[in-house]
């Protein structure tokens, strides 16, 4: 799997949208995700994996920002083989009002 566009809104520390390009990323090779603690490193990859699966490994389930009731993820991504297939990925969480507590919300696959 090649990742190539990541959009994250109210997930952790990231409560406006954030975009990441990963084929600007890579254009002059490999990158890396690097910050001080605190600044999102590991959300960017929990919003990968919410994205395909829904969940996130680490058995977290409190990943909607304080400050807002939803939490949005969009990601692009292509995987290669007898020939390259591209799919976009959009899933949503909100907070349920009464509970607290996160609830899938819609979830499309292109």
């Amino acid at each position: 799997m090649k990742p190539i566009r990541l959009s994250i809104k109210g997930l952790n520390s990231f409560e406006e949208e954030q975009n990441i390009d990963f084929v600007k990323l890579t254009s002059n090779g490999f990158f890396g995700i690097f910050g001080p603690t605190g600044s999102g490193k590991s959300t960017i990859l929990d919003a990968i994996t919410l994205s395909l699966y829904g969940t996130i490994p680490r058995g977290s389930d409190n990943f909607i920002n304080l400050n807002t009731n939803r939490a949005y993820r969009e990601f692009e991504f292509q995987i290669s083989g007898a020939e390259n297939k591209r799919y976009i990925v959009l899933r949503e969480f909100k907070r349920d009002a009464k509970t607290l507590k996160q609830k899938s919300g819609k979830c499309k696959l292109v």
